[in-house]
C-alpha cells in the first residue's frame, strides 16, 4: 500500500529547525466527492489552493484499491460540489488519472491505453484534455508536478531504450512544450518525477540497477540520492515544500520489510516520524508549506488509517478529527494544501470515495 514515540519528538524538535510550530487540535469538516457516472470508487490525488480536486474515478468496489488501473477509470476535476470528467487523452484509452492541479487549474496526468502504453496530457477548462511530447518512441510517459512559472514535471521512455525511462520537463514555447532533459541518480534505470516545488526542487523515485530504490532530490545542477533509513535499502520521496523539506517513506533495519514515515530536512538528513500507535508501517505522500505531512498508517485494528503529521503533535489518525459518527472510514491521504485541506480516499455507505477534509 500506498511508533510514534517521545524519542522521536525529541529528536524532530532539536534537528528539524527549518520545521514551523503549528497547531495540533485541528480538526475537519468531511465532505464527499462522490463519483463519475457509471462508476462505483474515486480518489481525490491533489488539491490546489482553491479546494479543486483532481484525481480519478473508476468501477473498483470496497474490496479493491480505486485508481490502479485495474478497471476502467477516468481523470476527474472537482470543484464546488461538481465532479467533472476529463475523459481520457486517445480513442482507445482506458484509463486516465489526473496526479496534479495548479492554483490556475491546470491539470497534468496519465492516460493508458489497452496495452499498458501510457502518454502524458495538461488538462484547462479551455482547451481540454491535450498531449505533452515525449521522448521520440515512447511508450510510457508521465506528467506530474506544475511550478507557478508553468514548468512540468515528468518522466518519459524513449523507443531506443524503452527499458530506461528518465526524469524530463516541459518548458512552454508558442504553442507547443519543449522538453529538457533532467539530472538522474547515477545508476537509475528508472525515474519517476516529479513533485516540485516553485524554486525548482523537485522530489521523485529512482530504481537502481541493483533493484533497490530510493527517493531523490533534483535541480537543475543535479540529482542526489537521499538513500533509506539505518539499515534499510527502499525509500522513496513523495513531496517537497517551499523550504526543501521532503516528505516520503523507507524502510530499516528494525522495521524489516515495512515502510514507515520519514521526513528529510534540507541538508538530506533522514528521520523517523514513526507510526500511529500499535502500527507497524505508515507512509508519507504530501507535506505543505506548514510542514504538515499526510499519508497513512496501519493500526492494531486496520491496515490503513489516513493520518496527518505535525511537529508539536506527532502522528494523529485523521478518522479521530472528524464528526463522530459521520460513516467515514479515512483510509487514505494524498495531499495536504497550505490552507491545511486535505484529499484522498475513504469508505462511506460500502463504497471508496474521495473526499474533501477542512480545517474548522
Amino acid at each position: 500500500m500506498r511508533k510514534n514515540d517521545g524519542c522521536v519528538g525529541i529528536i524532530l524538535v532539536i534537528a528539524l529547525t527549518t520545521l514551523s510550530s503549528i497547531a495540533t487540535a485541528q480538526t475537519y469538516s468531511v465532505t464527499d466527492l462522490g463519483v463519475l457516472s457509471g462508476d462505483t470508487a474515486s480518489e481525490g490525488i491533489a488539491v490546489n489552493s482553491s479546494g479543486h480536486v483532481v484525481g480519478c474515478a473508476d468501477t473498483s468496489d470496497i474490496s479493491g484499491f480505486p485508481c490502479t488501473e485495474a478497471f476502467p477509470g477516468h481523470a476527474f476535476f472537482w470543484s464546488n460540489g461538481t465532479m467533472q470528467d476529463l475523459g481520457v487523452l486517445n480513442i482507445g484509452d482506458v484509463f486516465s488519472e489526473a496526479l496534479y492541479v495548479s492554483d490556475s487549474d491546470q491539470v497534468t496526468g496519465i492516460s493508458v491505453n489497452s496495452s499498458g502504453n501510457s502518454a502524458p496530457f495538461i488538462w484547462t477548462k479551455s482547451t481540454g484534455m491535450t498531449a505533452l511530447p515525449t521522448l521520440p518512441g515512447a511508450t510510457y510517459g508521465l506528467a506530474g508536478g506544475i511550478t507557478s512559472k508553468g514548468i512540468i514535471t515528468g518522466s518519459s521512455n524513449s523507443g531506443a531504450n524503452p527499458s530506461v525511462i528518465v526524469p524530463i520537463a516541459w518548458i512552454k514555447s508558442g504553442n507547443t512544450y519543449k522538453i529538457l532533459l533532467l539530472p538522474t541518480v547515477p545508476g537509475a534505470v528508472v525515474t519517476l518525477c516529479c513533485y516540485v516545488n516553485n524554486s525548482n526542487e523537485g522530489a521523485g523515485l529512482a530504481v537502481l540497477s541493483s533493484g533497490e530504490y530510493h527517493g531523490f532530490r533534483v535541480t537543475t545542477k543535479g540529482a542526489k540520492d537521499l538513500g533509506a533509513l539505518l539499515g534499510g535499502t527502499l525509500s522513496n520521496a513523495q513531496g517537497i515544500n517551499a523550504s526543501g523539506v521532503i516528505a516520503g517513506y523507507s524502510n530499516s533495519s528494525t522495521s524489516g520489510s515495512n515502510f514507515v514515515t520519514v521526513a528529510w530536512d534540507p541538508s538530506g538528513k533522514i528521520h523517523n516520524l514513526g507510526t500511529l500507535p500499535g502500527g507497524t508501517s505508515s507512509a508519507a505522500y504530501d507535506i505543505n508549506d506548514s510542514n504538515q505531512i499526510v499519508g497513512f498508517s496501519n493500526t492494531v485494528t486496520s491496515t490503513s488509517d489516513a493520518m496527518i503529521w505535525t511537529q508539536k503533535g506527532g502522528m494523529k489518525d485523521l478518522n479521530s478529527l472528524i464528526p463522530p459518527n459521520s460513516g467515514w472510514v479515512l483510509v487514505l491521504a494524498n495531499w495536504i494544501n497550505n490552507s491545511g485541506q486535505i484529499t484522498g480516499y475513504g469508505t462511506i455507505n460500502g463504497e471508496n470515495h474521495a473526499f474533501l477534509l477542512t480545517p474548522q
